[in-house]
């Protein structure tokens, strides 16, 4: 039913730009159904509109198997054996990925202790820097390095750029005689691990929001909805002054050695932005991809057409662009000859010396 509906849309390029996100935010954190199910979707869009269409997504599930793979061999490895915990990396093309996904303590024992860790890492050329957080050094940092270290000896050539958004972990915290293990986000770990007792003082640890930014470099419209989701959802793992939903820059958190729950592995959901629904700013982003997405597509058509037919009048190459791209979206008659003039000034195209 839903291939069927597909068939109606006329932007289906658009479509792909959102599935792909979406396909994408499924596989990074293990929220599918069923891959089977996954695959045979991806397979019918393939025959509706051919392999062009789908050749970012097969590459996504191709990653995934391949850091599976990966994950296996690491294991056997003498790397893996010095770790202290239970690594898991998903290594991304950024080819096949879209630009951002959105997203959604290793110490003393008497208080922390980190079970595991997933983080994703990109292959290949980055989109951008790479992201400036900051890892508490000991176990953390180290398993990051070991990875590095082991992947870049396979792999020659290639570099790895660190994602924390996309991560999660598994931690064993203590709350006084009890223990929890507590499923969160990366960045949520980064905090947690702030708070661990180190025995130097009798006193609680007390932060703000300030300086956990300045110890972590975890970026601020993040941070506060990681702060929101351990000081005033449902499991209260840290206790904030003042008693308010807002967090500021001033407000101070403590860890909550009085935690309680009938429950021994706790999930503690991100808070979500306050919409799902995408902002009027993250709505543009979306439109200038696909947007540039667009212009290569037709600028390729006018380009295969023109080495075919060597000559054509103005209005027929637009007709025959048309029907070309149609299967992937209507482009207007303005895109189509914004495409031929940019094509003109970089000479793949020339006007015709007897008609101009």
């Amino acid at each position: 039913r839903s291939v069927l509906m597909f068939r109606f849309l006329k932007n289906k390029d658009a479509f792909e730009h959102y599935y792909k996100v979406h396909l994408a935010r499924r596989l990074l954190f293990a929220r599918s159904e069923s891959d089977d199910a996954e695959h045979s979707l991806v397979s019918k869009l393939k025959v509706e509109c051919g392999s062009q269409f789908t050749l970012k997504l097969e590459g996504m599930f191709k990653d995934m198997q391949l850091s599976m793979d990966m994950a296996r061999e690491l294991r056997g490895s003498s790397e893996y054996s010095n770790l202290g915990l239970d690594l898991n990396v998903s290594v991304l093309t950024p080819t096949f990925w879209p630009a951002t996904v959105p997203a959604l303590a290793p110490a003393q024992q008497s208080s922390s202790q980190a079970a595991a860790e997933q983080s994703t890492a990109t292959n290949g050329k980055s989109n951008g820097d790479p992201m400036s957080v900051i890892l508490p050094n000991g176990v953390l940092s180290d398993s990051v390095d070991a990875f590095s270290a082991y992947y870049l000896k396979h792999h020659s050539g290639r570099r790895l750029t660190w994602q924390y958004a996309m991560g999660n972990a598994d931690l064993k915290v203590q709350f006084g005689a009890r223990t929890h293990e507590l499923n969160v986000s990366t960045y949520q770990m980064l905090i947690l691990l702030l708070f661990v007792d180190d025995g130097s003082s009798s006193s609680a640890k007390t932060l703000t929001t300030a300086e956990i930014q300045q110890l972590t470099h975890i970026p601020e419209e993040p941070l506060g909805r990681q702060l929101q989701s351990l000081a005033c959802g449902k499991y209260r793992i840290l206790n904030k002054t003042p008693k308010s939903r807002d967090v500021s820059p001033a407000d101070s958190f403590t860890f909550n050695m009085d935690f309680k729950s009938p429950q021994y592995r706790i999930r503690i959901p991100v808070v979500s932005a306050r919409s799902n629904i995408e902002t009027e700013k993250e709505k543009a982003a979306s439109q200038a991809v696909i947007g540039q997405e667009r212009l290569y597509l037709i600028e390729a058509a006018i380009v295969r057409i023109m080495k075919t037919r060597k000559q054509m009048s103005h209005d027929m190459l637009v007709n025959e662009t048309v029907s070309q791209l149609s299967s992937r979206f209507l482009p207007s008659s303005k895109m189509i000859k914004d495409g031929i003039g940019k094509l003109l000034d970089r000479e793949y195209l020339q006007r015709s010396p007897e008609d101009p």
